[in-house]
């Protein structure tokens, strides 16, 4: 079972599915891939998201592990620096896959 925003899932496949559909995930994991990014950097990278959704998209991405926050304390200054965990990273090939796969089989037109 797995327990994703209050919701149980029995299926892997659509508990992970349900992380990656919310609005900015994907980008922001895009954004994160080469990337170490203060707060400020990735809200311009993911252009359009709002802070508030930004952060909550982040909250959700660090409590399943798939983003680490690290926070560096100077001068009464706290910086926070986002990044890919492991299991983050392990995320990125299946992301290429479903690229791949939409680009061969779904119909962008407009």
């Amino acid at each position: 079972m797995y327990n994703i925003d209050e919701i149980i899932y029995e299926c892997p496949v659509e508990a992970l599915s349900n992380i990656l559909g919310k609005k900015w995930v994907a980008i922001i994991i895009w954004e994160l891939q080469n990337n170490k990014m203060r707060f400020g950097e990735l809200q311009r990278a993911t252009d359009g998201c709002t802070k508030k959704m930004l952060t909550q998209q982040l909250n959700l991405l660090i409590k399943h592990d798939i983003v680490i926050n690290d926070k560096n304390i100077s001068n009464n200054t706290v910086e926070s620096i986002y990044y890919l965990s492991k299991s983050g990273l392990k995320l990125l090939p299946i992301m290429e896959t479903m690229i791949s796969w939409s680009n061969k089989n779904l119909f962008c037109g407009n």
